[in-house]
């Protein structure tokens, strides 16, 4: 572990993804989930979706930060300005990646850390280029479970890495969680401090 850990960590998220990314630097943390609704509402731009996500998940562990720091995240897939979800079911998946195949979108990841009277929320924001895929490497993938639970029906750090010609930005927020960005804020918030 590269850091002390000061402060126990509550990760309100059930990604895989996220939680590798934790204990990869050697935090340790408990995880717990709020079941709530991630429908867009009309009119919502983007970040206040993601903004929205991030308060609404966190709102039922609040009572306990005062002596846990609680962290949120919550990822999504913008296309000209359009939200692509993550796909309800297989059906979905070929229609979403045949959306994405050959263009440039975004991937915005929002996150919350907070601490007592602290709080910190920031978005990062990364462009994906996909190359412009073959119909048939499409198929193949969508008929694999990998794309399920990932917003835009693809994951770049799996199978999925295929797809991906380019990205401008930060590789772990595609992934789920910009990780350079959340350390930052935990050292700033002396969660976790560096050994020396």
């Amino acid at each position: 572990m590269i850091f002390n850990q000061l402060v126990p960590i509550l990760l309100a998220s059930g990604s895989p993804r996220r939680q590798e990314y934790l204990a990869r630097f050697g935090l340790e943390f408990e995880v717990d989930t709020a079941d709530i609704d991630e429908s867009v509402r009309s009119g919502e731009s983007p970040m206040d979706y993601v903004r929205r996500m991030v308060l609404e998940k966190a709102e039922p562990f609040l009572e306990y930060s005062d002596r846990i720091a609680l962290i949120t995240a919550d990822t999504l897939v913008l296309l000209n300005g359009e939200i692509i979800g993550k796909p309800k079911s297989q059906a979905e998946v070929l229609p979403m990646l045949e959306l994405l195949n050959g263009r440039t979108h975004e991937v915005i990841t929002g996150y919350g850390v907070f601490l007592g009277d602290q709080e910190v929320l920031r978005e990062v924001t990364s462009k994906v280029h996909f190359r412009d895929n073959p119909l048939g490497m499409l198929e193949s993938y969508a008929l694999d479970p990998e794309p399920l639970d990932k917003a835009g029906s693809y994951s770049i750090q799996g199978l999925g890495t295929f797809l991906v010609e380019g990205i401008e930005g930060s590789f772990n927020n595609v992934v789920g969680l910009p990780i350079e960005e959340l350390l930052e804020d935990l050292l700033r918030l002396n969660v976790i401090r560096s050994k020396h």
